[in-house]
């Protein structure tokens, strides 16, 4: 018997989403995404040395704004959670920039250990 004749059931069928109709829907989402993006470039170029705490001024806002926009799109349920909690936790890596980057440091540096010594052992 051939499988081929079969119509595959509509369940099964590849979803029919527009790229526009997909920005539509994870607008607030997409919002959160770009405001922590902008928040961790702005406090990246504007801040002396890396290391310091960065002007709460500047990263409060920030905050706030990738807060409000990713709890309304939490609220509309519009079904991909990822990018309004990425915008925030880049907002709030902005916050805490110094820490963030010697902890970055320190956990790729022991990812390479780990590497290289599972290489070698």
């Amino acid at each position: 018997m051939d499988d081929s004749s079969l119509p595959k059931p509509e369940h099964l069928a590849p979803p029919k989403i527009e790229p526009k109709d997909w920005i539509r829907k994870h607008a607030f989402g997409l919002g959160t995404l770009l405001i922590g993006v902008i928040a961790f470039i702005v406090v990246t170029i504007l801040q002396k040395q890396l290391w310091s705490q960065p002007n709460w001024q500047i990263t409060v806002p920030f905050f706030v704004a990738a807060m409000g926009l990713g709890a309304t799109s939490i609220a509309r349920k519009e079904g991909s959670y990822g990018l309004p909690l990425l915008g925030i936790g880049l907002a709030a890596a902005a916050m805490v920039m110094g820490w963030f980057l010697i902890m970055a440091i320190v956990i790729a540096v022991t990812a390479i250990i780990i590497l290289i010594m599972s290489h070698v052992m």
